[in-house]
């Protein structure tokens, strides 16, 4: 494999303190690197999404480290990592085409570049043809790859996708799922899938599980 993309060692995360502290994420040890193809399992509240988050560089840990030695900067801004949110986040009152735009704005690219990567990013998706629509007037499922297509727009280093097909049917996921791993593969995109069910057997070349905020590996 190349230089990982991410790396962590002993990475923790605890929510509060004292006798209400929640430990979300504990002894963390990984790496994910451009041909990584992982899933992650476990329970809601095993601590999956705070996982992401770390791994983002959204949250900071509370003890271990993690680290970015591919990006500069570090932690990599929303332009180098394709974060697909658990709750989608489109901005009702913006078409398909702006929320899709959206972090390619907030990092500070305008023009030809924004409108050349947002319409490859539907291209790559099969939504080329939603571009102006209102997430009102979507389908789940295309909702789901419009929220796709946002984290695919920038052309990350890594993707990162939190329960992306959880509000579809066993078919519809698992022509997203089919959809996230050959955009990765396009990209050259390491990846990490979090999901609460069981991930369709041979899609995945690392499967992980997580239990009470640890990482157990299994390849």
């Amino acid at each position: 494999m190349t230089a990982p993309l991410v790396r962590t060692d002993e990475l923790a995360h605890t929510y509060g303190s004292g006798l209400t502290a929640v430990v979300a994420v504990h002894g963390v040890t990984c790496e994910i690197c451009a041909e990584t193809r992982a899933v992650v399992t476990g329970r809601a509240g095993a601590g999956k999404t705070t996982l992401l988050h770390l791994l983002a560089g959204m949250k900071k840990p509370t003890a271990g480290t993690v680290d970015w030695p591919a990006f500069e900067p570090s932690p990599p801004g929303p332009d180098l990592v394709g974060l697909m949110l658990q709750d989608g986040g489109l901005l009702r009152d913006l078409d398909v085409r702006l929320n899709v735009a959206l972090p390619l704005v907030l990092a500070g690219r305008t023009g030809t570049a924004v409108r050349d990567a947002v319409d490859g990013a539907l291209e790559l998706v099969g939504l080329a043809g939603f571009a102006k629509k209102a997430p009102r007037d979507l389908t789940g499922e295309q909702i789901r790859l419009a929220v796709l297509a946002r984290a695919l727009a920038p052309a990350p280093k890594l993707i990162l996708a939190d329960d992306p097909a959880g509000w579809l049917d066993q078919r519809e996921g698992e022509r997203l799922l089919g959809r996230l791993l050959g955009a990765a593969d396009q990209l050259g995109a390491g990846l990490l899938v979090a999901t609460a069910e069981e991930a369709p057997a041979g899609l995945f070349g690392e499967r992980w599980g997580m239990v009470d905020g640890k990482l157990v590996r299994d390849r």
